[in-house]
């Protein structure tokens, strides 16, 4: 976070993938913002409210199902992130995450919203909150140096999110 803070773009955190993914967030932050807002502040039901939510996030370079959960999960305590460690723990089949963000047929765009209707249907039967309570402790047990527990995790995501963390 500290090299982020000084070096933006220039991080060296900050190479392939996540300069477009970082570029195109910074240029249509305000955009995204209110369009997450409206749908956070709607009458939607969740289930509504998670889909909304990911078909905002999906279109952000760089974010596929995962990532595009976890940003649901950060900012509005639903979908969650099937990752790679959640993929072992819970048995997902990997295919649960291929997303192509690329299609142009009617059959690809059905596909893609029957993958992200299973990804949400998945995050909601696990729970948001309990992906990220495991999650966290799962990040703290595996890196017992930089982390307290599980808490501490999750503390630092909401300090981050929030911009109350100072370097």
């Amino acid at each position: 976070m500290v090299d982020m803070k000084q070096n933006k773009l220039e991080s060296k955190f900050v190479w392939g993938n996540k300069k477009n993914t970082y570029k195109y967030i910074s240029t249509h932050k305000h955009f995204i913002y209110g369009q997450m807002m409206a749908v956070i502040n709607s009458s939607k039901s969740d289930t509504s409210k998670s889909h909304s939510l990911m078909k905002i996030f999906l279109q952000i370079e760089g974010l596929g199902l995962a990532k595009a959960g976890f940003v649901c999960q950060l900012v509005a305590g639903l979908v969650g992130c099937i990752d790679v460690h959640n993929i072992k723990q819970y048995n997902v089949k990997p295919d649960l995450l291929v997303y192509n963000k690329t299609v142009k047929t009617k059959r690809g765009q059905e596909a893609n919203e029957k993958r992200l209707q299973e990804y949400v249907a998945l995050c909601e039967i696990y729970t948001s909150e309990r992906l990220w309570d495991a999650w966290c402790s799962l990040i703290a047990d595996k890196y017992p140096k930089d982390f307290l527990d599980g808490y501490h995790v999750s503390e630092l995501h909401y300090t981050y999110l929030i911009g109350e963390y100072n370097v």
